[in-house]
């Protein structure tokens, strides 16, 4: 299984200039990278891998894929256009929802996931981040845990205060995690998770 971490590439460019409000962050859109702003687009490439374990998939994949749907907005990735142009190339069943049983049930049948993860808010600490982040779901355990992979994952992340306790690490890069933690820590506003199966 592929795991890539977005923080080993601080020098590979991904534009995120489009539909920035602010001339300060078009201005850093055009310098952003890999390593700040690609949770989205190595999340992408887990997935495929996950999916088509032979397929050659990468970040320059990826990243055309984004500035294709201009999906390369604000500083990160918008998956509401990137999703369905990632899955058509892909070629890919796709869909979005906040239905954490329709998460499960892709989990279930063969598929992965692309999960948003919305970070720090009013009496909550983000698990996976303090602020808007992406993650791979790659399977539902027995005991009904969901097997994650962080693109920013390092080992001691999540002994962080309000971290601790939730995220189980497996195999190195995996984490497991219960669902309601997910379900607390994802961004619902439009769609939590974004679904795909082989066809």
């Amino acid at each position: 299984m592929k795991y890539i971490n977005q923080k080993e590439y601080p020098h590979w460019l991904y534009i995120t200039r489009q539909l920035c409000d602010k001339e300060e962050d078009r201005e850093k859109g055009k310098t952003t990278t890999i390593s700040s702003s690609g949770c989205g687009i190595c999340s992408s490439i887990m997935v495929a891998h996950r999916l088509l374990p032979n397929c050659a998939f990468d970040l320059t994949d990826a990243i055309n894929i984004s500035y294709e749907a201009k999906a390369n907005v604000k500083i990160g990735t918008d998956y509401q256009r990137f999703a369905p142009v990632f899955a058509e190339k892909l070629g890919l069943d796709f869909e979005k929802t906040n239905d954490p049983e329709r998460l499960r049930y892709c989990l279930r049948t063969g598929g992965a996931a692309v999960l948003h993860m919305k970070g720090d808010r009013d009496g909550h600490i983000g698990v996976f981040s303090n602020g808007g982040h992406y993650i791979a779901a790659i399977s539902e355990e027995r005991d009904g845990r969901i097997a994650t992979m962080d693109p920013s994952f390092r080992p001691d992340k999540y002994d962080a205060e309000g971290r601790k306790g939730y995220v189980e690490i497996k195999n190195g890069v995996i984490t497991l995690t219960d669902m309601q933690v997910l379900i607390d820590d994802s961004a619902p506003a439009p769609y939590s998770f974004y679904l795909f199966w082989r066809k």
